[in-house]
């Protein structure tokens, strides 16, 4: 495939990933977010270790490795998805997908902190940037209490996804970014199972809403299934640096999304946290003096 032709598939991913931050909303008409993250990632799984089984011919960890594993599911998919369903239910998709785009942050935080990466002044200054756009977005919209106690959950979202591909980077390194998620998912799905009980795999017949089947069948094919492996193909083809461009693409889509599909009001002072954000996240990824770092991106969705 020629380069803009990958380049599109992954401009499509984006958009895929960033319309998810209101169709996910749907999705908690009738679920949990623990059911829904549940039923999401025990259908993704097997899929995706097909795929990762198709593309690199083997799916294989060590034993030795799965302590490990375990700990990024945890994170990774346990708390960071269910704690994301948590989120677009009780703040705007706006805020949502603004306070989850600092993730990188924490990733740098998290990696200075484990001696993964080296400390700058200029990572500092950008972070303290970056936070003080996300305080605007904290307390920007209406005042109900949902609202805050979402703009709080998604705070902690976006430190759980920060940390995860600190975590992850030894066994990405040695393995794949798609075979860890692939192994990630189905070793995740097995707690949100147990929280969910046995009722929540006869659940998905019971629907009453289209819309919310649609949510469902939306996040496990187009989110997880085509989107991750497109991605992870985007970052072989093109590299890691110039596919996670794309990322900040995300937020943009959600807001105009939620704007025209929803309605959902867009408030100046959202507006100002945003690029606040953006420009701290900028001043860090755009630092010229190269530094030796172990850590790979993290992947929405």
């Amino acid at each position: 495939m020629r380069k803009w032709g990958m380049e599109l598939l992954i401009l499509s991913v984006v958009i895929i990933w960033g319309i998810n931050f209101t169709i996910a909303k749907y999705g908690l008409l009738e679920f949990t977010a623990i059911e829904f993250t549940a039923l999401r990632m025990i259908s993704a799984a097997p899929l995706m270790l097909l795929l990762a089984l198709f593309i690199e011919k083997s799916v294989y960890m060590e034993r030795k490795d799965i302590p490990r594993l375990i700990i990024v599911s945890v994170v990774g998919i346990v708390l960071y998805q269910t704690l994301f369903m948590e989120t677009v239910k009780y703040t705007s998709a706006t805020n949502a997908s603004l306070l989850i785009s600092i993730s990188p942050i924490f990733t740098t935080v998290f990696a200075i902190f484990l001696k993964q990466e080296k400390f700058s002044s200029r990572k500092l200054i950008g972070s303290i940037i970056a936070f003080c756009g996300a305080a605007l977005v904290l307390v920007a919209g209406n005042s109900l209490a949902s609202s805050f106690y979402g703009n709080g959950i998604g705070l902690i979202t976006s430190i759980c996804w920060g940390l995860y591909p600190v975590l992850a980077s030894p066994l990405i390194k040695k393995y794949s970014a798609l075979r860890v998620t692939a192994w990630s998912a189905l070793v995740g799905a097995i707690p949100l199972l147990l929280l969910s009980g046995p009722y929540v795999f006869i659940m998905p017949f019971h629907i009453t809403h289209g819309m919310t089947l649609f949510a469902l069948l939306y996040s496990i094919f187009f989110v997880t299934v085509f989107g991750l492996v497109m991605w992870y193909v985007g970052v072989q083809k093109i590299g890691a640096s110039h596919t996670m461009v794309y990322m900040y693409i995300t937020p943009f889509v959600a807001v105009l999304f939620a704007a025209v599909w929803a309605n959902e009001y867009v408030s100046f002072q959202q507006i100002i946290g945003g690029i606040i954000i953006f420009f701290g996240l900028w001043f860090v990824k755009s630092e010229k003096v190269k530094v030796h770092s172990t850590v790979g991106e993290p992947i929405s969705k």
